[in-house]
């Protein structure tokens, strides 16, 4: 028997209808990760898992007054350390007898914060689907699927802590739905206090040599003699700074670029003579960058996107004077 006309209107209303309460929840659950990442205390160990290797880190993160600070501490490898404080932050490289030391650039919680309006605006580059439900490190968690609708990003499974959102596994998609590198925690405790000891940095700082010291290496720039003719859809200007590379004395001009959830930075640096000019794509895990010289600097544009993405961006970079 045919269905009647007014009946299927019914049934694509009504299928309508739980389609936009899907999306609605698949969003509802990416603003929790937000929210988690920029409010709640943890401590675990995590893996990055990326062109066949396998890193482990320890990571303690407190948030006090919506004000971050961290420690990552790598457990495998070379020794690693990151201490991100209130408003700076000291690298640690034990091998190469270093530690850089920089003022943060971002007040607050160092996490990019989405509002409503934001995700209107990513969901003209993304679409959102809810997953399956699932258990990561021991624990209850959702899972997210964020899809790109063109070529110049990647796409995202989330998997979120089902009590608090936190975001317990990433992988990063690209086009043929292969997993370019992933973030998993394999144990981790959340919510309750991180007590001081947690926060602070084993490695000597007495036996390396320190770069930065008390000046910033990186301060805001509200100028620039460069110019982007050509922009993928929804990426934006989110951060401009001049940076002092630490181990020489050039200057950096740096340019951040998101959509939201991607990012793509530019790098302008004057070359100095006897420099060598290399130019075209290249690619370490999912990161791709593209080089080219201009007006006797080096480009460089690099982000965790597609080829397709850095090449487009680097042809429209332009001397403005």
């Amino acid at each position: 028997m045919m269905m009647s006309s007014f009946s299927a209107r019914l049934l694509a209303f009504l299928l309508a209808l739980l389609s936009a309460e899907v999306v609605a929840d698949a969003t509802d659950w990416l603003m929790r990760i937000n929210s988690a990442a920029a409010e709640v205390n943890f401590a675990g160990t995590f893996v990055y898992i990326h062109d066949g290797e396998i890193e482990a880190l320890e990571v303690a993160r407190r948030v006090e007054d919506g004000m971050m600070q961290e420690r990552l501490y790598s457990l495998n490898g070379a020794p690693r350390e990151v201490i991100r404080g209130m408003d700076q932050v000291w690298c640690y490289i034990p091998d190469q007898n270093i530690v850089v030391h920089d003022y943060r650039q971002i007040s607050q919680s160092g996490f990019p914060k989405i509002l409503p309006g934001d995700l209107e605006q990513l969901e003209r580059n993304y679409h959102f689907v809810e997953g399956a439900d699932g258990r990561i490190a021991d624990r209850p968690a959702h899972q997210i699927k964020v899809i790109p609708n063109d070529a110049y990003r990647y796409g995202y499974s989330l998997w979120a802590d089902r009590a608090t959102g936190l975001l317990l596994r990433s992988d990063l998609i690209n086009q043929r739905d292969e997993i370019l590198e992933q973030y998993l925690f394999v144990d981790v405790e959340i919510g309750g206090d991180i007590a001081d000891e947690q926060l602070v940095a084993v490695s000597d700082q007495d036996e390396l040599q320190l770069f930065g010291n008390n000046m910033p290496l990186s301060v805001a720039a509200d100028f620039s003699d460069w110019r982007l003719t050509q922009m993928p859809d929804g990426y934006t200007l989110s951060k401009h700074i001049r940076r002092m590379s630490p181990m020489d004395a050039g200057e950096v001009e740096h340019l951040v670029y998101t959509d939201g959830l991607s990012s793509v930075s530019v790098f302008i640096k004057a070359i100095r003579a006897g420099q060598s000019e290399m130019s075209g794509l290249s690619r370490m895990g999912a990161v791709h960058a593209y080089r080219k010289t201009l007006n006797n600097h080096r480009i460089t544009v690099m982000g965790e996107v597609p080829a397709e993405t850095v090449e487009y961006l680097a042809h429209g970079v332009e001397y403005s004077n």
